[in-house]
C-alpha cells in the first residue's frame, strides 16, 4: 500500500513516518512545504529507505 503523509517533517508526522517504514510494509510518501515547524533532520533514520519518499511544495 502507498500511504500519502502531509506535513511529514512536523513532529507528529515524522512519527508516523518512522513508525510506518519500521512496522510495516508499506510505501510512503512524504508531502511537505518545509516551513518553520519542519526538520527533516527527524526522517535521517528512513530517509535512505527505498519506500520512503520526499516531495517539497
Amino acid at each position: 500500500m502507498k500511504i500519502l503523509v502531509t506535513g511529514g517533517a512536523g513532529f507528529i508526522g515524522s512519527a508516523v513516518i518512522r513508525h510506518i517504514i519500521r512496522d510495516t510494509q508499506d510505501t510512503v510518501i512524504n508531502l511537505d512545504k518545509l516551513t518553520y515547524a519542519g526538520n527533516l533532520e527527524s526522517l535521517a533514520e528512513v530517509s535512505d529507505s527505498e519506500r520512503y519518499h520526499f516531495e517539497h511544495v
